[in-house]
């Protein structure tokens, strides 16, 4: 079982800040009827209130891909376990507008899509200290983190 394979699972059993039911779906599928494994990208969205759990890629309000905004690969080989057991970190992503302003930015979600509508809507999380307005040449940097317990 690869590195992907364990965090999905971990994901799935121990929880995120808010698992999605495609999440749900995408882990099951990949678990117990070894779907293959795939790829999950970070993204950022403008809506104002956390996405519900019954949340889809096209009924989120994801920052235009516009002024160089676009989700970021997860690779698996950065998911780090930290000193603590149990907490599992992805390196920290920047997204940095670039030409022009994205607005106010009030979380973060993952998908396993790299654009477009048509993939999984995983898990998502509001910034606990946001929303982030983002001028041209501003970022909002986004670390993954799991925990297990």
């Amino acid at each position: 079982m690869d590195i992907l394979t364990i965090l999905l699972l971990s994901l799935f059993i121990f929880g995120m800040a808010k698992w999605c039911n495609e999440g749900e779906t995408l882990v099951g599928n990949i678990f117990l009827k070894k779907a293959a494994v795939t790829d999950l990208w970070v993204g950022l969205y403008l809506d104002t209130s956390e996405p519900a759990e019954d949340a889809t890629l096209a009924s989120i309000t994801e920052v235009p891909v516009l002024y160089d905004y676009a989700r970021i690969a997860l690779g698996a080989a950065d998911w780090t376990e930290q000193a603590t057991k149990g907490i599992f970190e992805n390196l920290q992503k920047i997204f940095t507008a670039n030409g022009g302003n994205w607005g106010d930015v009030y979380g973060y979600f993952l998908t396993d899509c790299a654009s477009g509508t048509a993939g999984k809507f995983v898990s998502c999380e509001n910034f606990s200290d946001g929303p982030y307005t983002v001028n041209d040449g501003w970022s909002v940097k986004v670390t993954p983190k799991v925990t297990i317990s």
